[in-house]
């Protein structure tokens, strides 16, 4: 996070964050709410007065990658765990790193500032004893304030990031996300665009919706294709665009957006997450292979030209030899301008923890290695291509 020129403010605050899009708006909120409390921002952690690590759950390499920082800082600090980590280990979180002060969910970013000044107070106070006066944790938040959203701070003042909708009800089998940031909520309409009205004004040309399931956004009457025709209609907005839309929630009337709608660009990030069938439902993907490839073949005839990306995740608990070749033959098929694509990692409290993981590290590794050089042969072609 950029550093706050402001050096009248005493307690400096250094945050990293850990994650998706979602966890980087996040620490946007969070610094905005520290700022408005009367905090310095800084971006050094040595000279910080308070470390706090904005977490992401969804695997186990990015939870132990925050593990080992928390155990590289200094002592002395007051040190904050927040985000997805913060929501799955809860004040469990204590006994995995002693130099914890606090711990706080994803529903409960605004009980932030106040946190600090506490544990501020506390380290002034050496006579303090109670683990209740040196550890908070706060985790039981349902609904976030909406004017969490309203604080006005953003990394990049030209494009900004705008939740639509918050948590997930999908409950994919591998997947923590619903079990730490809650079921899908939607904000009301009025909220995002005084949202993005404030950001317009303030400078910004650029916006990217953000939600776990964007496209399954609702609010009254109101659903995500006219928000978007909405959002398209905005004075002073440039382009726009959204993150990240589920296949068995997207029709083809948002093609035809992405099409026509003058600022929306022409991208669509569709996961697909395997091209196997049994592994699809075993997942809990409520799709299977031939309706995403019906799905991408409209999605080109009506936006001609129109980038297309996907998440893919190799060794899910059975994946077979064939299993896999399917992915692959998917992913050449289908030649993706972009594909993210990740090792399956068992996550606790998910469906797919209780099965046995079949498929050995060295597998993974050997699968993972496979597609993702598939897809950066696809991925120079079509940019070569695009250079004609």
């Amino acid at each position: 996070m950029p550093a706050n020129t402001d050096k009248t403010k005493k307690v400096k605050v250094f945050l990293r964050t850990f994650g998706c899009q979602m966890n980087m708006r996040d620490s946007e909120l969070i610094c905005g709410l520290l700022q408005k409390a009367g905090f310095l921002i800084c971006d050094d952690a040595d000279k910080a007065d308070v470390i706090i690590l904005n977490t992401c759950a969804v695997r186990q390499h990015a939870e132990d990658r925050v593990w080992s920082q928390i155990g590289a800082y200094k002592s002395g600090k007051i040190i904050g765990l927040v985000g997805c980590m913060a929501q799955h280990y809860k004040d469990g979180a204590f006994s995995r790193a002693e130099n914890l002060s606090f711990v706080v969910g994803p529903q409960d970013i605004e009980k932030i500032p106040k946190i600090i000044s506490q544990l501020s107070a506390f380290s002034c106070q050496p006579s303090a004893k109670s683990l209740f006066e040196k550890k908070i944790w706060e985790t039981d938040g349902l609904i976030r304030p909406e004017e969490v959203y309203h604080t006005g701070f953003y990394e990049d003042n030209k494009h900004v990031s705008v939740v639509i909708s918050e948590g997930c009800s999908n409950f994919c089998s591998y997947c923590i996300v619903p079990y730490v940031r809650g079921p899908l909520r939607h904000r009301r309409k009025k909220d995002i665009i005084r949202e993005i009205q404030s950001a317009l004004d303030k400078g910004a040309d650029s916006i990217t919706l953000l939600g776990q399931n964007v496209n399954a956004y609702q609010d009254g009457e109101l659903n995500f294709l006219k928000l978007l025709k909405e959002i398209d209609s905005l004075k002073g907005l440039r382009e726009f665009d959204f993150l990240t839309s589920h296949p068995k929630d997207t029709k083809n009337e948002l093609f035809k957006l992405i099409n026509d709608l003058v600022k929306l660009k022409k991208a669509l990030h569709l996961p697909v997450q395997s091209g196997s069938d049994r592994i699809l439902k075993l997942m809990h993907r409520g799709y299977n292979r031939k309706f995403y490839l019906d799905l991408v073949s409209k999605y080109r005839k009506v936006v001609k030209g129109g980038l297309l990306s996907t998440d893919i995740i190799v060794g899910f608990p059975t994946e077979s030899v064939e299993d896999f070749k399917e992915t692959l033959a998917l992913v050449k098929d289908t030649g993706f301008n972009a594909a993210f694509i990740f090792k399956y990692s068992p996550r606790s409290l998910t469906e797919s923890f209780k099965m046995i993981d079949t498929v050995s590290k060295q597998e993974k590794e050997q699968r993972h290695k496979m597609i993702l050089e598939l897809q950066q042969g696809i991925s120079g072609k079509l940019r070569k291509k695009d250079k004609r």
